[in-house]
């Protein structure tokens, strides 16, 4: 009897071999089983929807990144002149110490000079004054000492001037130093607010991603299902080959030196292929464009209708293979993995050798309402 662990081990191991399952197997079909055209109708509007949502958050994601970036280099700027900022704010402190220093200073020596002055000079203050000869020389005594005294005043009133400016630009760096680190911390956070909301989108954004794969893998799904479903479709590749080529009468024969251009008109191509009462082929016309050789056919119950559309490439020998370029299920262009699928299945190759007449095949193409096969002479 298996243990829960080995039956969790062989469980494990079956989902890692679907996983790893080739690409050509899961547009093969694998997976699940009926689909309709409006289930795929469905799955594409529902992926457009999804697509156009991730162009949103894309955009999105942009607009946070710049805003980021931007926050970042005005916080790099901001880092940049706090340090300056408390270097001044340094240096404006040591100007503003050194002048109350010499304020201090400039107190104490006039308090002493006027003191020594007063008390103990050569001549006591009195007698200066006093001990002048004239009214003149008084006056002249007197003004001599208020003379001195004024400029050692006017000299501290300097001082003390000075000492009120570096008091107010010391003010100033404070708040502008208090300022950056306020924006600072305003800055450092509305980053974090805007990291975590970038993250959010960025995870929502990666839900969408896993859905679009998922429903990508889901439409080719579908698409590959109702591609087998084309029965018609299916059998004229298959028959690619043996169509009636050869009955094909062309509308215009044109020799152009070593060369013969048949020119086969799309009625003619549609009668031939599709107006001989084969059921199978019931409803498929043929339409030619410049570059392009195009076959479409109309829904049948529970399918879709279809156009598949493409050029002939040579493959020597009288030889070419129809290469789709693009098909479309409803309307809308399928995947390029079914596309991939359906022109790499190896019934599209066409043997032309009954046009050949001693010729070889040099081309064949799309014009406007024409088959063009060039051949070339041997």
């Amino acid at each position: 009897m298996i243990s829960g662990k080995q039956l969790a081990v062989i469980t494990f191991l079956l989902a890692l071999c679907l996983l790893s399952a080739p690409a050509e197997r899961r547009a093969a079909g694998e997976g699940p089983g009926a689909a309709s055209p409006e289930d795929r109708l469905g799955a594409l509007a529902r992926q457009a929807e999804l697509g156009q949502r991730e162009k949103e958050l894309a955009a999105e994601l942009l607009d946070w990144n710049i805003k980021i970036e931007s926050a970042r280099l005005e916080q790099e700027q901001l880092l940049r002149e706090i340090p300056l900022a408390e270097r001044s704010l340094a240096e404006a402190e040591t100007g503003l110490e050194d002048s109350r220093v010499r304020l201090d200073e400039g107190r104490e020596t006039l308090g002493r000079w006027v003191n020594i002055l007063y008390r103990y000079g050569p001549e006591p203050y009195f007698k200066v004054i006093l001990g002048a000869k004239s009214f003149n020389e008084f006056v002249e005594r007197t003004g001599e000492i208020s003379m001195v005294i004024s400029a050692q005043v006017k000299l501290l009133d300097e001082v003390r001037s000075r000492t009120v400016r570096l008091e107010e630009q010391l003010l100033a760096r404070r708040q502008a130093q208090a300022l950056l680190e306020e924006k600072n911390a305003s800055l450092a956070g509305r980053i974090q607010e805007m990291d975590v909301c970038r993250a959010g989108r960025e995870t929502f954004l990666l839900g969408l991603k896993e859905q679009s794969a998922d429903l990508a893998e889901s439409i080719v799904q579908k698409e590959t299902f109702l591609y087998r479903s084309l029965n018609s479709l299916q059998y004229l590749l298959t028959h690619l080959d043996s169509l009636p080529w050869y009955s094909l009468t062309p509308e215009n024969l044109s020799p152009a030196g070593k060369k013969i251009r048949l020119e086969f008109k799309d009625q003619e191509v549609n009668r031939i292929f599709f107006g001989q009462g084969d059921a199978a082929l019931a409803g498929l016309s043929v339409r030619c464009a410049p570059g392009l050789f195009s076959i479409s056919g109309p829904a049948a119950p529970g399918s879709a209708d279809f156009q598949i559309e493409g050029n002939f490439e040579p493959e020597g020998e009288g030889r070419v293979r129809f290469r789709p370029e693009r098909m479309y299920l409803s309307g809308v262009p399928v995947s390029g993995e079914v596309l991939g699928f359906v022109s790499g299945e190896g019934l599209l190759g066409i043997d032309l050798g009954s046009f050949l007449q001693g010729y070889h095949l040099s081309e064949v193409r799309a014009e406007e309402g024409r088959l063009v096969v060039i051949l070339a002479a041997g």
